[in-house]
C-alpha cells in the first residue's frame, strides 16, 4: 500500500508542474515495473509508439514486458504485443492514453500467446527537449504466464520522442 500511496504523489507532483510540447511522430520509453504475479516483483518494460493520427492522439505501439517467473532457477516471461494506444483525455496538460496490445509470450520452450492494456499519462520534463516520464497502470495476460492469471502492472517509464 505504501508503494501505490507513494505512485499516486510523484504523480500528482509531477502532474502540476508539467509542460506542453508539440505533439510527437515517434516515442521511445523503457523503465521499471512493479508486477505482483512476477517472482521477484519488479519487471522490465520498454516500448516504441508511432503516431497515426495527430488529431485524435492514436498511435500504433510495440511493447515488451520481462516479467521474472522463478528466482532459483532465474527465469523470465517474455511477451511482445503490438498495438493501438488512444488518447481519451487530459487531465491540466497531461494526456492519458489507454493502450491495448497482443502478441506472443515465452519463458524457455514453452510458446503462447499474450495480451494487455490499461492507462499511462506522457508527463513532459521539458519544454526544449521531449523527454517524458510516463506513469502507468496496466494489466497481462499470458497462456504461458504459469497459471498466475492476469497480472497487474504498476510501472514508470522514462521516455524521448521526436
Amino acid at each position: 500500500m505504501k508503494f501505490f500511496s507513494l505512485f499516486a504523489v510523484l504523480f500528482l507532483c509531477i502532474a502540476v508542474g508539467a509542460q506542453t510540447t508539440q505533439p510527437i511522430q515517434n516515442l521511445y520509453a523503457g523503465g521499471a515495473s512493479y508486477s505482483v504475479g512476477a517472482s521477484p516483483a519488479v519487471a522490465g518494460t520498454a516500448l516504441y509508439a508511432h503516431s497515426i493520427n495527430d488529431g485524435t492522439g492514436t498511435y500504433a505501439f510495440t511493447v515488451l514486458d520481462a516479467t521474472p517467473q522463478t528466482l532459483k532457477p532465474f527465469t523470465i516471461n517474455t511477451n511482445v504485443g503490438v498495438g493501438i494506444a488512444q488518447k481519451v483525455m487530459t487531465l491540466g496538460k497531461v494526456p492519458i492514453f489507454i493502450p491495448t496490445s497482443a502478441g506472443i509470450s515465452w519463458n524457455g520452450s514453452n510458446t503462447g500467446w499474450q495480451w494487455n492494456g490499461g492507462a499511462t499519462a506522457l508527463i513532459p520534463l521539458s519544454k526544449k527537449k521531449n523527454y517524458y516520464l510516463m506513469p502507468t497502470v496496466r494489466f497481462l495476460k499470458s497462456s504461458v504466464s504459469g497459471g498466475t492469471g492476469y497480472q497487474p502492472i504498476v510501472g514508470l517509464l522514462f521516455g524521448w520522442g521526436t
